[in-house]
């Protein structure tokens, strides 16, 4: 059972407020399909949690910049946007994903050609948190996109107690100039595992980035990760920075979650 004492709050890091929405998403969570498309062409951001946005710029659903269909979302952070212990605009997928079993999640990012965060800082666009109950710690990411110094690094942890400072870290594939200006079409399949290795298959425009195989994440957590996506700064900005993101999905097959395709509509979470 959680913990909701003061003193298991306060160990843990967390401010009341993120322990209530912890609770709300252990109530509801999985909620809708196993199967879900969440692309915004409802105009609308049904399905995701709006927790971590911080202004009405943070995430704005707009028909200028997308990658099928008629809209995208559009994510933007400006110095001094503090939400949930750092500079963020994120979209949070409630559903944590089954252990021992393979879930495959799809999705396009769009850097505009000004993309430029201050040299040493990351910008993670997409994570996989892990699902902390209430007044436990929680971890590192167990897996995140990350943009660094031009580039993407797709990095992990593991430690068999969720942990800021985990066991494990992994860098499982970097990219050393990506593309901007265009859309980037990626595809996970990845298989949770608390009793055995999990495993990552990672796919970039149809084509195999990197392959994982081993522990990964925490083994004490009873729920498995969500996905969350957007804009999230390590450190300090100087100007804003924008990002977009499209068609994201999560389902049972690489074809089901393809976001280079228009997809029939799927059950909203």
């Amino acid at each position: 059972m959680a913990r909701t004492d003061a003193h298991s709050i306060a160990a843990s890091g967390r401010t009341l407020e993120e322990h209530r929405d912890i609770v709300r998403s252990l109530e509801t969570d999985p909620r809708g399909s196993r199967s879900v498309r969440l692309d915004f062409e409802s105009g609308d951001f049904a399905g995701w949690s709006v927790r971590r946005l911080a202004k009405d710029y943070s995430a704005v659903i707009q028909s200028e910049i997308v990658r099928t269909g008629t809209k995208a979302c559009r994510f933007e952070i400006r110095p001094g946007d503090h939400v949930s212990q750092g500079l963020r605009a994120e979209l949070r997928d409630w559903y944590n994903a089954p252990f021992e079993e393979d879930t495959c999640y799809g999705f396009s990012t769009y850097l505009p050609e000004d993309f430029a965060p201050p040299r040493g800082v990351g910008v993670v666009l997409a994570q996989w948190h892990d699902q902390a109950e209430l007044g436990d710690p929680s971890g590192k990411p167990p897996l995140a996109m990350r943009y660094l110094d031009d580039g993407l690094r797709f990095t992990g942890a593991f430690s068999e107690v969720a942990s800021q400072n985990p066991d494990k870290r992994y860098v499982f594939h970097e990219i050393s100039d990506v593309a901007h200006g265009t859309w980037l079409d990626f595809v996970f399949r990845i298989h949770w595992s608390r009793e055995g290795d999990s495993s990552i298959d990672a796919f970039l425009g149809g084509q195999r980035l990197f392959r994982f195989d081993g522990p990964l994440g925490y083994r004490n957590e009873i729920k498995g990760p969500y996905f969350k996506l957007g804009v999230y700064a390590s450190g300090q900005i100087g100007s804003p920075l924008v990002a977009y993101h499209d068609n994201y999905s999560r389902a049972d097959s690489f074809e089901a979650v393809d976001p280079s395709v228009a997809h029939p509509t799927a059950d909203k979470a």
